[in-house]
């Protein structure tokens, strides 16, 4: 099919779905004062399906202490010898990799009985909730500057995908490091307008404890490449396509390949018919639809042979537009859109701070959660706010001896 039929195709087919709804930022739950190892787990930001990441904080002497982001095997699989060695797998190759666009890794071990790794704390949001506070809003949908921002976001990360291709071990042999899992849920944008590369959760490399089953697909089926779903020999290229899919979202704000069922989108990757984001969004340029269309080739020898070449042509592609768009431009880009999400990162991390397992002196006033049918705190019975600021989830004696840090958070939009 021809360029020109394949667009009026699309124009004419139904519309591929929205991107779903996000919040400005996810509400963490508190956890108890509980431990591992040396790290004082916090609030619970995020739980997958091998693992739970928290904000924790580490304390040493002379009153130094740093937050990170703790990753802990569920305790069912931690009994497990194939998933301790995926976990083990994941905290070699991350570790390893160094880079700006990369998140760090910086510890890993066995503690009380538990496997974590502690990684950088990032202060800001997935690309997926931004591409989906983005799709709700009109006024950002619409900016004619959208298509330089996120391409401007995948050329970072195609840097530290590259970075990560590249590793070498101590001989200087390529480990053949593949991601395996790209999408918009596992890049990163910080409040700064830094761009980040996370999870390396299933990658591939050649010095894994942990090798896949023949025929046993790992990652997000809407941005696998084809190779990849049809179990064939894989390599940095199905990173490149993944990259390309995404950008592909980014730019018109719709699904590509996702479907109603696993079987039609597998089926949409291998054999769908799909159009340049033009034909969606007429103010992508064409050297973009061209940059996308080329990670997207279902044949790896006519894509992009690596994602430094990518990233490059995009960069060449940005630095002839008049606009200028960096990191500072993306550090504003991403307070317009998340207008209270980073003062809310920073009072969650002061709490966690601040947060040990001695019930601390309440603040001030209007912090505790009003009974129903007298002035008290409904949970230790103490003095309670006026309704109009008791809005904070629970009193700080929540149990009577367990502080519950959220307390003194104020109620989340």
């Amino acid at each position: 099919m021809s360029p020109g039929h394949e667009k009026a195709a699309a124009l004419e087919a139904p519309l591929v779905e929205v991107l779903p709804p996000a919040e400005d930022s996810v509400r963490p739950e508190p956890t108890g004062p509980e431990r591992i190892g040396r790290y004082k787990l916090c609030f619970e930001l995020a739980s997958g399906g091998m693992a739970t990441v928290y904000l924790a904080r580490v304390d040493g002497a002379s009153g130094f202490e740093k937050l990170v982001a703790l990753k802990r095997i569920h305790r069912h699989l931690a009994k497990e010898k194939k998933y301790v060695d995926m976990f083990l797998d994941e905290a070699k190759i991350a570790s390893r990799i160094t880079h700006p666009n990369v998140c760090s890794v910086f510890d890993f071990g066995h503690a009380d009985g538990e496997y974590y790794i502690a990684m950088e704390y990032l202060v800001g949001e997935p690309l997926s909730r931004l591409c989906g506070k983005v799709a709700r809003d009109q006024e950002q949908r619409r900016h004619p500057h959208l298509p330089l921002r996120v391409a401007s976001i995948i050329a970072d990360a195609c840097e530290g995908l590259h970075a990560a291709h590249e590793l070498k071990d101590a001989n200087g042999d390529l480990l053949h490091v593949v991601h395996r899992d790209v999408s918009p849920r596992n890049l990163f944008i910080t409040y700064d307008g830094s761009v980040q590369v996370v999870d390396f959760g299933i990658a591939s490399a050649r010095q894994r404890v942990h090798h896949t089953a023949t025929g046993q697909m790992k990652g997000t089926f809407a941005y696998m490449a084809p190779e990849q779903l049809s179990s064939r020999s894989i390599d940095r290229r199905v990173d490149i396509w993944s990259l390309g899919a995404s950008l592909w979202e980014m730019l018109t704000l719709k699904r590509l390949f996702r479907h109603d069922t696993t079987a039609n989108t597998i089926h949409a990757v291998l054999y769908d018919d799909f159009v340049p984001p033009s034909a969606h969004r007429s103010q992508v340029p064409e050297e973009l639809d061209e940059i996308v269309m080329k990670a997207l080739e279902r044949d790896p020898k006519k894509r992009w042979q690596s994602a430094r070449e990518m990233g490059r042509a995009i960069r060449q592609f940005l630095g002839t537009q008049q606009e200028i768009v960096g990191p500072a431009e993306l550090s504003d880009w991403m307070g317009a859109v998340f207008p209270q999400g980073e003062a809310r990162k920073s009072q969650l991390m002061e709490i966690a701070r601040m947060a040990h397992e001695q019930v601390p002196t309440m603040p001030s006033a209007g912090r505790h959660r009003r009974d129903a049918h007298s002035d008290q705190c409904a949970d230790c019975r103490g003095p309670a706010a006026p309704r109009a600021t008791a809005t904070f989830k629970a009193c700080a004696r929540v149990g009577r001896t367990r502080w519950n840090p959220l307390h003194w958070l104020p109620q989340w939009q």
